[in-house]
């Protein structure tokens, strides 16, 4: 299995605690946003040269961390749709694992994803705080239909965590290059999928938190007892 860790956006509403830097490169604790992932990556049992980061903004900052470091030079004007295509059609074909870099968890949550003997898997929270979230939509088994943030109120939000086998992961880079999803996210295009692919849902249920605001830091430092370290 190959994993892939999306971190080209800028990180903005961050700027206080990052000094411009790449949001990825906030610390807690010891470690880095990214330092973390890509350890508990590799205690999950993943090689680090299975580990692709793919990069952005500020990208060189990236180089001495990320164990393969994927350059999207088009961040600014496209979302994550092209930045999760342009990483599959740069990692050599497999299963894939795809993670955001702004997630702090603990390893049992990548545990939980990875023994699911499911091949395509995304990682929610049950919540009823649907504030800005992606919403999952899925039957009595488990099975999605539609993951987005125009579904909201179903019980469950993404966690932006989520495994495919290689051959969906080929489906999902044609969909993801596609001049219609250069500038959406990849939720619409795995949705796109739903109709002709199984994918499940799986709640989690060790902690995480994900970080995109500055009370969101202070949340992320509280729930895991850490100390904060900036950049």
């Amino acid at each position: 299995m190959k994993a892939i860790i999306l971190a080209a956006g800028k990180g903005t509403r961050l700027h206080d605690l990052t000094g411009g830097k790449p949001k990825c490169l906030l610390r807690l604790g010891e470690e880095s946003i990214l330092e973390r992932e890509i350890r508990l990556l590799q205690e999950a049992g993943i090689r680090r040269g299975d580990i692709y980061v793919v990069g952005g903004y500020r990208y060189e900052l990236l180089a001495g961390i990320a164990p393969n470091l994927i350059v999207n030079r088009e961040f600014e004007t496209k979302d994550n749709s092209y930045t999760l295509g342009l990483a599959l059609s740069k990692v050599p074909q497999d299963d894939i694992l795809v993670l955001d870099s702004d997630l702090y968890f603990e390893k049992e949550v990548l545990d939980q994803i990875l023994r699911d003997p499911r091949e395509n898997v995304l990682l929610s929270r049950r919540s009823a705080d649907l504030e800005e979230s992606t919403g999952i939509v899925a039957d009595e088994n488990g099975r999605i239909s539609a993951v987005g943030k125009q579904y909201p109120d179903t019980g469950y939000v993404y966690i932006s965590i989520f495994k495919m086998s290689k051959e969906t992961a080929l489906a999902l880079q044609k969909e993801l290059l596609g001049e219609k999803s250069e500038k959406t996210w990849y939720t619409l295009a795995i949705t796109a999928l739903c109709s002709g692919t199984d994918f499940y849902n799986l709640p989690v249920t060790g902690k995480w938190h994900e970080i995109d605001y500055p009370e969101d830091y202070e949340e992320t430092l509280s729930l895991f007892r850490l100390k904060g370290g900036c950049v």
